[in-house]
């Protein structure tokens, strides 16, 4: 799950009725501007975290003078994703360009495919209803 901003109340939701089943392979890639103020929920992601019920990876994107945004951490936890997408079946739709593309790269890195299988294997999960997403812009 990619959550923006306030765009991460649906994930938040979803996430807390996955840890009430018991599924504890949630992963949240959440990005705001600063940590300080627009780090929503931070509480309560620190303690699924502390619990085994989810991954937490942050990108805050003014807190440093070099910008950081959540397509950066999906490119750094590449092997995460890869393990996630292709051996666990994780499912995602509709990303914004720069996630989209990162995505691909993890798929070309850690997969070993050229850029045409990268796009291919984002579409196919596409079709699949494995990769899906939700923006607001």
């Amino acid at each position: 799950m990619v959550g923006p901003g306030t765009g991460v109340a649906p994930f938040r939701s979803a996430i807390q009725e996955r840890a009430a089943q018991g599924k504890m392979a949630n992963v949240l890639f959440f990005g705001c501007r600063s940590e300080s103020k627009d780090f929503y929920c931070r509480s309560e992601w620190e303690e699924k975290v502390q619990a085994g019920q989810m991954i937490l990876v942050t990108a805050f994107s003014r807190d440093q003078e070099e910008k950081i945004y959540v397509q950066h951490r999906v490119k750094e936890q590449s092997k995460l994703l890869w393990d996630l997408i292709a051996k666990k079946n994780a499912n995602g739709k509709q990303m914004p360009t720069s996630v989209c593309d990162a995505l691909k790269e993890v798929f070309q890195k850690e997969g070993g495919m050229s850029e045409n299988q990268a796009q291919e294997m984002l579409h196919a999960m596409e079709k699949a209803k494995r990769f899906q997403s939700e923006t607001w812009s």
